[in-house]
């Protein structure tokens, strides 16, 4: 395939509306409730786990750092209230920002005539709608690096499909997934000017692509139909039309993504695929699931940081691996899955209700624990503690629960609410929301030490964070990076 031609990148600094730098602002979409302070407080002094400095917000976020009118910069043809924007996931502080036309506009609403013109007016939008811009956002300064119209090099790119961003600073790029009529389209920018690199585009008869990605590698299936079986597909961010290797594997059996490399099941033989070359080697184990922590500064990371689950004739076993797959420890373990925390090897119980904390450098067993029904823990982006959070039902009732990492012993129990998902930790706040997504409508802050609720934010428009910035999109497509209470990213 040619690589498509380069054109210089559209100037988001001339499109920037950039409304206010750490001026107090309020925000009327957003009502904060305000609730009490920890008590004899005891927070952890530790790396934030994944890297990510998460801001301390300890009161109401009601002041506002930087505020840009995304919808006016990315989409200005059309109506601010049919425009959805989709952030990527933060790396080094860079979030790109790509956009799609509402046409599902009067599924949420009672059908008045006013909302029903305004839903065709969306989709009148997307009909006429000829460009599908990417912005590179700076999180802490609310800069916009640049701003890129990919119908420049993916001429018949559908402005009402959802484009996946993904950052990838080692690669030097910017890699974004859209759909075509001619079937999914990536396109690579470049990350320092948002200039086209190339394009790649997939089958139009496959019936469905997913990706999973880990640093500059992306694991890319084709749903199978019918009888057949999945094929899998492994490619470099910095060469997307040139994939490191193709294939398929066992029935059953589902390919890994290591820092590196890729662990598949071959005919019975499990092989790691090295990331660079597509060469292919025997891996030292056969491991069911595989699970990496993010760093080196932390207990987790002491074996060399990525451990595996196998099944085989004895029964389970949950192994530290080194880079070929050999087992460094094994420890028997009946287990649903595993996660890295800062201080243990996490191993959720067959049952699902019991967690045991293996440790790290040599598999012993350090506690085991039963933090209730159908709980859901891992360990926390930001968090400075070697505390394990969870979400677990207790007397029936969700319930936000902390373990102690060196015992397992409840730290705090309180309730949740409708919020029930651990997303950002900071040195003495936790955040939870109703999911991972960036769609979401709502966090709360809780104390770290006493699980104490701080404050609740409910938004009319969507609030995430990005990295570790909590920031609000309104319903006409401003974002706002929230702040107030403390310093921004304050980790000690």
């Amino acid at each position: 395939m040619s690589a498509p031609r380069r054109r210089p990148a559209a100037s988001g600094r001339r499109a920037l509306r950039l409304l206010t730098v750490y001026g107090a602002i309020g925000v009327a979409t957003i009502v904060v409730v305000v609730g009490g302070s920890a008590a004899d407080p005891d927070y952890g002094t530790g790396r934030p786990w994944g890297g990510v400095a998460v801001d301390d917000l300890r009161s109401s976020p009601t002041e506002t750092a930087w505020s840009l009118d995304l919808a006016s910069l990315l989409a200005p043809e059309a109506p601010a209230r049919c425009v959805h924007l989709w952030p990527s996931a933060a790396v080094d502080g860079l979030v790109a920002v790509t956009t799609s036309i509402d046409l599902d506009l009067e599924a949420d609403v009672d059908l008045k005539a006013d909302v029903l013109a305004a839903a065709a007016e969306c989709r009148d939008a997307a009909l006429d709608h000829r460009t599908s811009r990417v912005a590179l956002v700076d999180v802490d300064t609310g800069d916009v690096e640049w701003v890129h119209d990919l119908v420049a090099d993916v001429p018949d790119a559908d402005p009402s499909s959802i484009p996946a961003a993904q950052v990838v600073p080692s690669a030097g790029r910017v890699v974004v997934q859209t759909q075509s009529s001619r079937g999914p389209v990536q396109a690579a920018l470049d990350i320092g000017d948002g200039g086209a690199l190339e394009t790649a585009r997939e089958r139009r008869d496959l019936p469905s692509v997913s990706v999973a990605t880990l640093g500059r590698l992306q694991l890319r299936t084709s749903s199978a139909t019918g009888a057949g079986s999945d094929s899998y597909t492994l490619v470099d961010a910095g060469a997307l039309s040139s994939p490191v290797w193709r294939g398929r594997v066992d029935r059953g059996s589902t390919p890994l993504l290591v820092p590196g490399a890729l662990v598949v099941r071959v005919d019975g033989r499990a092989l790691r695929v090295d990331g660079r070359t597509g060469e292919t080697s025997p891996y030292g184990s056969t491991p069911d699931s595989l699970v990496a922590a993010p760093d080196a500064d932390h207990a987790a990371s002491a074996s060399g940081g990525v451990f595996g689950l196998q099944s085989g004739p004895g029964g389970q076993a949950a192994s530290a691996l080194d880079g070929e797959g050999r087992p460094l420890w094994s420890s028997p373990l009946r287990a649903r899955s595993i996660t890295a925390t800062p201080s243990c090897l996490l191993a959720t119980g067959a049952e699902g209700d019991a967690a045991t904390c293996l440790r790290p450098e040599d598999g012993a067993v350090a506690w085991t624990a039963s933090p209730g029904e159908s709980f859901t823990a891992r360990a926390t982006p930001g968090q400075t503690s070697d505390d394990v959070y969870t979400i677990a039902r207790r007397s029936g009732a969700a319930r936000f629960v902390a373990l102690d990492g060196g015992s397992g012993r409840d730290r705090f129990d309180v309730p949740t609410d409708d919020l029930e998902t651990v997303v950002a930790a900071s040195r003495t706040v936790v955040y939870l929301s109703a999911g991972t997504s960036p769609q979401n409508r709502a966090v709360a802050a809780h104390d770290a030490s006493s699980g104490r609720l701080l404050w609740t934010l409910r938004s009319a428009g969507t609030v995430a964070f990005w990295g570790g910035s909590l920031v609000e999109i309104d319903g006409l497509g401003v974002a706002r990076r929230l702040a107030g209470g403390s310093r921004l990213g304050a980790t000690s």
